[in-house]
């Protein structure tokens, strides 16, 4: 595994120049494709959970569905200071200020300890409660319960990985990450099913172990190749920690936390949503059914259709923060619209086989009958609205890249809650559609997005937006 690693250091330092002068498909296409390999098998390992989950019956399912969220909004601030490290460093990469680059980076790393640990007791101590708020059956909520106070504890590893997995896109590494990835995906699914349906039958606690050893691993591995890139100074935190919380300390806080915090809150709409969406599911004939497919649907949405897209945002963002680094708008724009139409070239056909195939790939996942219609029909509903989800997730990491994250947070604010949830609660009750209303509203909610994400783009504001 070092050797590949340290040949894949070797590759980034070529890349780092394309991204700025060469061809503009080539910079996209080399960023993006370990980007999209790394998503894929991190979905893969999501999968897993699921597929595990439903043979240990739809409860279980439903649990992880709702946990994710719990999980999810332990880790925003990790996700604030992810958005924030990658524009910075990349800002800095780009205009070649390395100093600036590798200070940003070791305050990132301290900071991401401190998140973690934080988010690890806070997620111990409101699980139970967030858990009651979402209006599952006793039953979901113990499993839920027993699958959190041991998958807590992989905050703080997860919080590690991703920040430093931000760092190395920063500076056109995307290949290290994918390789990380891969280790640590392989370890979570041979654990899934060792220790959930194996000789030990842990049940949903199997599932959540086996991300608390992988995140382990992960760190482990990302410090190793840290230690041989450019931006190994970025680990000697000794002087940072001594110097304690001053006023250099806070400016480098502000800095990262300006950029990333409106990340964080829109994000924080989106899971604050998906709460408020499990108390509309609960209003549904088939509560139970309809959580469970909501949870199958949105992992098989993301396996069929949104990795590429996230995989492309990521992508764009590092190239249109070291391109706004080094002077150079017009490329950054540029890519930004190559960018978006891989996109929709990407989803066109893929929101068709959605629609067309809904029913045998929902099968796939569950073989009770009201968990599998309704996960069909989330299908065929939210993939008609795919191609506007690729220009929202594609334009969006553009501007995240470029540190323009305000309105970002705004547009996420309105869609995700203002929109979205009375369109769910209306659709699914007073026009009596259920689950098919709550999946139109999901589906309608996103297409605004996606439309006002290409109006922002195209107006060019956020070129002139200083980190």
């Amino acid at each position: 595994m070092s050797s590949v690693l340290d040949q894949e250091e070797l590759k980034a330092k070529s890349l780092d120049e394309l991204i700025v002068s060469g061809s503009t498909l080539s910079a996209i296409y080399h960023m993006s494709w370990p980007m999209l390999v790394q998503m894929l098998i991190i979905s893969a390992a999501s999968f897993s959970d699921v597929f595990v989950a439903g043979k240990l019956g739809s409860e279980t399912q439903a649990a992880i569905g709702i946990c994710n969220q719990v999980w999810f909004l332990m880790v925003l601030m990790t996700i604030a200071l992810s958005s924030g490290t990658m524009a910075l460093i990349s800002r800095f990469w780009g205009a070649r200020d390395y100093d600036s680059a590798i200070e940003a980076g070791r305050q990132s790393l301290i900071f991401a300890f401190i998140f973690g640990t934080i988010s690890t007791v806070l997620g111990l101590l409101a699980a139970k409660p967030l858990l009651a708020l979402t209006g599952t059956t006793d039953a979901v909520q113990a499993l839920g319960w027993r699958f959190l106070k041991v998958d807590l504890m992989s905050q703080l590893p997860f919080t590690m990985v991703w920040t430093c997995h931000s760092m190395f896109r920063a500076i056109g590494n995307s290949r290290a990450p994918m390789l990380i990835w891969l280790a640590m995906a392989i370890i979570i699914i041979s654990l899934n099913f060792g220790l959930c349906l194996g000789p030990t039958h842990m049940g949903i606690e199997g599932i959540a172990l086996s991300w608390v050893v992988a995140g382990c691993v992960g760190v482990a591995l990302n410090l190793y190749l840290l230690r041989s890139s450019d931006l190994k100074d970025s680990l000697i935190v000794g002087p940072a920690i001594r110097e304690g919380f001053s006023p250099r300390t806070r400016e480098w806080i502000w800095r990262i936390l300006k950029v990333g915090i409106p990340t964080c809150i829109q994000d924080l709409a989106w899971v604050l949503g998906n709460f408020a969406m499990f108390k509309i599911f609960a209003m549904t004939q088939y509560p139970t059914a309809c959580q469970a497919a909501w949870t199958i649907g949105f992992r098989l949405e993301e396996m069929i259709c949104t990795l590429p897209l996230h995989a492309l945002g990521a992508s764009i963002g590092t190239i249109v923060g070291q391109n706004l680094g080094a002077k150079k708008p017009e490329r950054a724009v540029k890519t930004g619209w190559q960018a978006t139409v891989i996109g929709l070239v990407l989803e066109l056909p893929t929101a068709l086989a959605m629609y067309v195939f809904a029913q045998p790939i929902a099968s796939m996942m569950t073989s009770d009958p009201q968990v599998l219609a309704s996960t069909a029909d989330y299908l065929r509903i939210v993939g008609l609205s795919e191609p506007l989800v690729a220009c929202w997730i594609i334009l969006f990491g553009a501007l995240t890249g470029a540190g323009y994250t305000k309105w970002p947070m705004w547009i996420g604010i309105v869609g995700l809650t203002c929109v979205r949830l009375p369109l769910a609660y209306v659709l699914a009750t007073t026009c009596h559609m259920g689950a098919d209303g709550i999946w139109l509203a999901i589906a309608i909610s996103s297409s605004l997005i996606g439309l006002m994400a290409i109006q922002r783009f195209h107006s060019g504001v956020w070129k002139s937006q200083q980190v």
